[in-house]
């Protein structure tokens, strides 16, 4: 997925930070990066999001930090790897906060040593998901600066948003500790298309010239260039986000795993059980008994 270079708060009468309440049917944005780190709590909805090198189903109730510069999307399922059909009337919602870190360490270099300031932005650039306490306190907080108008009151709700996440461990990484990216602000979106149909077409078979003539590439050359920029093949992509899809079913304890392997695109349960393994650690039998 080559993401597209988004100016967030470029032009905006307040640049230093900027507060949305998104509602919509569906997420629709392509998969890009900006220079605004971006707090997002998703109110409503539910799908696959991809930040960094990291696939993964997001829910309703989750809370991210996405760094500086960390290509990032949520896309809605319209169908689920049940083969349940998803009701388009279900509206999608989410609210965000985005931050300028170079703005904001200036401005706070005023009054204050911004070091642990600092390292917070970079260790952001892996995003952040935050859990227990720390994110019901976050949300709290969001829910609250998102309808003030900007003033006073808004800035230093905005200051304790990000002093609570200077003081806080309650939080997972979410990109690998290695990843970077080569994306620059001219890129396009050659393959946002190719992103969009593995979300809506991996619980069949996915043919790789089929991929690589929706990216007017040749199948070498596609593969060639998906690799040099995820830092991962398309298989391993693919792989990702099918088992991403069946840790969410063996949640849910609705379907037998066998069911959940050839439901969400695996030709075989010995094949779904040795990539599952080589992705999460144990297999799917093990992550069951842990988690149910």
């Amino acid at each position: 997925m080559k993401p597209v270079f988004a100016k967030i708060l470029e032009g905006a009468a307040i640049t230093t930070f900027a507060t949305k309440d998104v509602q919509r049917p569906f997420f629709s944005t392509e998969f890009h990066f900006h220079s605004a780190c971006q707090m997002t709590y998703i109110v409503e909805s539910e799908g696959k999001r991809i930040i960094g090198d990291n696939v993964s189903n997001f829910v309703s109730d989750e809370l991210t930090f996405v760094g500086s510069d960390l290509p990032h999307v949520w896309h809605n399922n319209t169908i689920n790897c049940a083969g349940s059909t998803i009701a388009e009337t279900k509206t999608s919602r989410s609210l965000a906060l985005y931050i300028e870190p170079k703005l904001m360490i200036k401005l706070l270099g005023h009054f204050f040593q911004t070091h642990k300031v600092e390292t917070f932005f970079s260790v952001s650039k892996r995003g952040l998901l935050f859990r227990g306490a720390t994110k019901e306190q976050l949300k709290v907080k969001l829910k609250k600066i998102v309808q003030l108008d900007y003033g006073f009151e808004k800035t230093i709700l905005l200051l304790a948003i990000i002093e609570l996440m200077l003081s806080t461990d309650e939080f997972d990484y979410i990109s690998s500790a290695g990843y970077t990216h080569n994306y620059s602000p001219i890129d396009n979106s050659k393959i946002d298309s190719i992103f969009k149909f593995v979300f809506n077409n991996y619980t069949g078979e996915i043919q790789l010239d089929q991929v690589a003539q929706l990216a007017n590439m040749s199948k070498h050359s596609f593969c060639r260039y998906f690799k040099s920029r995820t830092q991962k093949t398309f298989v391993q992509f693919v792989n990702e986000v099918r088992i991403s899809e069946s840790c969410r079913l063996i949640v849910e304890n609705k379907h037998q795993i066998t069911h959940i392997a050839y439901a969400c695109g695996f030709n075989s349960l010995s094949n779904f059980n040795k990539i599952f393994k080589s992705i999460k650690g144990i297999t799917p039998s093990q992550y069951k008994s842990q988690i149910c």
